[in-house]
């Protein structure tokens, strides 16, 4: 995370000081990437997990797993798609970014933030994914090396259980599909509803 998007490092965007003190900076680099990531498309194992109809836990914050048709998703860093008023605690979509400068709360007028976890804040929704993996019947992983918690929370209690856990780290457009049986229906590693 080295680049540097309108004169802000990109880690620093994660960084709650930054949306503190230079807000009007941070709302720039926030639409320059948002703007970006509103053009990019669910890949084949996007669209491979959405036909399984699979839970999704992600942390990813591009919300491309509900782009590509997946019902029950996790964003377990926020997204995108929303700002965040922290004085009252509204939830509204990202497109307030681009009607003025610093986007304004509807509800109470304090200045907005994204809709993604900034450094030091907890996640979301992390007690459901648990549940859902606690009622699981297979875990596939993908992309992810789990070294932060609380998401490796999530494979240790598969783990725990004796939980098939299938493990993608490159190649995951090529290996998803293959292991959930693709668009095609044929025979895969973890068929619909086990994972």
């Amino acid at each position: 995370m080295d680049d540097v998007v309108a004169g802000v490092p990109l880690r620093r965007l994660f960084q709650p000081t930054l949306w503190r003190e230079q807000p009007l900076e941070a709302f720039e680099a926030f639409r320059i990437i948002a703007r970006e990531w509103q053009r990019k498309r669910p890949n084949r194992a996007h669209l491979a997990l959405a036909h399984a109809d699979v839970p999704v836990v992600t942390q990813n914050i591009d919300g491309l797993h509900r782009a590509a048709g997946s019902k029950r998703v996790i964003e377990l860093h926020g997204n995108l798609r929303e700002l965040r008023c922290d004085a009252c605690g509204g939830i509204f979509q990202s497109a307030l970014a681009w009607k003025e400068a610093l986007p304004k709360c509807p509800t109470c007028g304090d200045v907005l933030r994204p809709g993604f976890v900034l450094e030091g804040e907890e996640v979301r929704h992390i007690a459901r994914a648990l549940d859902w993996v606690t009622e699981a019947r297979g875990l596939l992983i993908v992309g992810t090396e789990l070294q932060m918690t609380p998401v490796r929370e999530l494979y240790e209690v598969a783990r725990r259980r004796n939980v098939p856990i299938a493990w993608v780290g490159d190649h995951a457009e090529d290996w998803v599909p293959y292991l959930l049986g693709g668009a095609s229906g044929s025979d895969s590693l973890f068929c619909p509803g086990e994972v």
